[in-house]
């Protein structure tokens, strides 16, 4: 068997009490998962605090972006908090 280097699923996803992000936010990252992936659009990198970086895309193949309103209703203000998953594939 070997390392699977490119095509590796990525999810994140916080605890309920974390992980949150403004509407303004979750906008942004949609409109960032609409960008087809092509040999330079569509890919971003994404890094961690202990320094660990990839090379990703959203994983249109599944749901890419899931979000749920913090306070259990439709969010109104663009400053309302949503929980999110995020699910990438390393490219």
């Amino acid at each position: 068997s070997a390392v699977r280097q490119g095509g590796r699923p990525i999810t994140l996803v916080g605890a309920v009490d974390m992980a949150w992000v403004t509407r303004t936010t979750l906008a942004q990252l949609h409109d960032w998962a609409s960008i087809p992936l092509g040999a330079s659009v569509g890919r971003f990198t994404l890094l961690f605090d202990d320094a660990r970086a990839f090379t990703v895309a959203f994983r249109h193949a599944e749901v890419a972006i899931e979000s749920e309103p913090v306070k259990g209703i439709p969010a109104r203000l663009d400053s309302d908090f949503y929980r999110i998953t995020l699910r990438f594939m390393q490219v």
